[in-house]
Formats: structure tokens, sequence, C-alpha cells
């Protein structure tokens, strides 16, 4: 006989396994977060403080800085055994292995490039370090992003 399991689930996870879901704490604690922040950062000089209101600006940053911090607080509360579908032991997974070598591929890549790449703009092109920084970093992103999707495909 098939028995209907009275188990409450919870789509976001719950702070412990009979506790509250993590996204009714997550959510304001991540919008006071984001409120505190957005404060901080229009009240510094880097804005000119003719030019909006400073409510107003404080308002837009924290909107926009919000589901970061909301994210952020709910992956600082949740409790991975209450989530759904979650894996008991994600690193021994495949997906992790594909993750790790594509890590450490990416991270020898990223070495060779960067020693290369400092050395043939310190001779040649002295006044493009910002480039150069920006052209690392894309590299090794791409690097980590083929090396990963190789790996998934063997």
């Amino acid at each position: 006989m098939y028995k209907k399991s009275t188990k409450k689930t919870c789509r976001f996870g719950r702070i412990k396994p009979k506790g509250i879901p993590a996204l009714r704490l997550a959510a304001p604690i991540g919008l006071i977060a984001s409120a505190i922040i957005g404060i901080a950062l229009q009240a510094t000089p880097i804005f000119a403080h003719n030019t909006m209101n400073a409510w107003f600006r404080a308002l837009l940053i924290g909107a926009c800085i919000a589901p970061a911090t909301i994210a952020l607080a709910w992956v600082a509360l949740v409790d991975r055994s209450t989530l759904p579908g979650a894996l008991p032991h994600p690193e021994h997974s495949v997906e992790f292995t594909w993750y790790d070598q594509a890590a450490k591929d990416s991270f020898h890549l990223l070495l060779a490039g960067t020693g290369l790449g400092a050395a043939l703009t310190s001779f040649w092109l002295p006044p493009a370090v910002s480039w150069t920084l920006i052209a690392v970093f894309v590299f090794a992103a791409l690097a980590f992003a083929v090396s990963y999707l190789i790996r998934r495909e063997r």
C-alpha cells in the first residue's frame, strides 16, 4: 500500500531539519544588509553629492544588490540535507571530478599565459598593463570553460 509522506518539504530548504524555511529568514536579513550597504556606499565621496537625492541613490544601490545579499544570506542559513534533490556527498559526484580537473588545467594554463604575457608586455607594451590583466582574466575563464566541457563530454 502506497502511503504519502507526511514530511512537509520546502522548495528552498530549511534552516535545520525541522526548522523554518531558509528563505523566510534570508530575505529580511538580505534586505537589511543591502540597505546598510546602500547607505554606506551613497555616503562615500565617489559620488557627486549634488546630482541626486542621497536617499534615492541609497535605495537604488540597495535594490541593485538586494538579490545578491538575499542569496548570500540563504547560502549561509540553509541546511543542505533539507534541499529536495541535493546529493548527500557532492564531492563524490562526476560533475565535481570534471570541475576539479578543469580547475587544475586552467590554473596551469593561467600560469603559463600570465608568465608569457607579462614577459611580452614588459618589452613591447609597458603602458598596457590593464589590458594585460583583462586578457589574462578572459584567457583563464575560457580555458576553464573549454576544459570543463571537454571533460564533461568524455
